[in-house]
């Protein structure tokens, strides 16, 4: 689904050692989302995968999902839950991944699975769904892993991903709900561009 790093560092409140700069949380607009979710369609497109599913991780992974599911023309879009956090907050801490899936939507065994996040911190939701999808007998050489951004310390790097970040990012649907002073806008040099 996505390829591990290898890294020994323990993982502390929040994520690993030197996770954030805490220099201030980038401020993802809708129209750098849809920038985003635009590099990672030409990404999936390049590599020639085509997914029977979309299979969202929500909530973060569900508007960028969504509109892969669009762009791609694929038919089917399934979500599956992932608790991760203790709470919404900045730099929240961190517990063992839950995963809550609805009994009857999910990927069949033997689909092509477009896995799709807001973003792979640690690595750890990757990991949870991979571990979900396995055991419903979807084969890992057909599970490809989306998200808009990763976190320079990642544990995975995803199969595709549109922007490698080195702090916390206040996504377009968040805005509303989360205090944005302070924030910075999100810079256009982040963006993974294929060479």
């Amino acid at each position: 689904m996505s390829r591990p790093h290898s890294t020994s560092r323990p993982e502390e409140a929040g994520g690993q050692p030197g996770m954030w700069s805490r220099r201030g949380p980038y401020l993802l607009d809708w129209g750098s989302f849809g920038e985003l979710v635009g590099d990672l369609a030409a990404q999936v497109r390049a590599d020639g995968f085509a997914p029977d599913c979309v299979l969202a991780v929500a909530r973060g992974g569900l508007a960028a999902a969504g509109a892969l599911t669009c762009i791609l023309d694929v038919p089917v879009m399934h979500t599956v839950r992932v608790r991760r956090t203790a709470d919404d907050s900045r730099y929240a801490a961190k517990r063992e991944p839950v995963v809550e899936a609805s009994g009857h939507s999910a990927p069949l065994p033997g689909d092509r699975v477009l896995v799709v996040d807001d973003i792979v911190g640690t690595g750890v939701t990757a990991d949870a769904v991979a571990g979900y999808l396995a055991t419903a007998g979807v084969p890992d050489g057909g599970v490809r892993l989306a998200a808009l951004v990763r976190n320079h310390r990642s544990a995975r790097t995803p199969d595709y991903c549109s922007a490698v970040i080195d702090d916390w990012i206040v996504f377009p649907w968040e805005a509303d709900r989360e205090p944005v002073e302070g924030c910075r806008p999100f810079p256009a040099e982040l963006r993974v561009r294929p060479s």
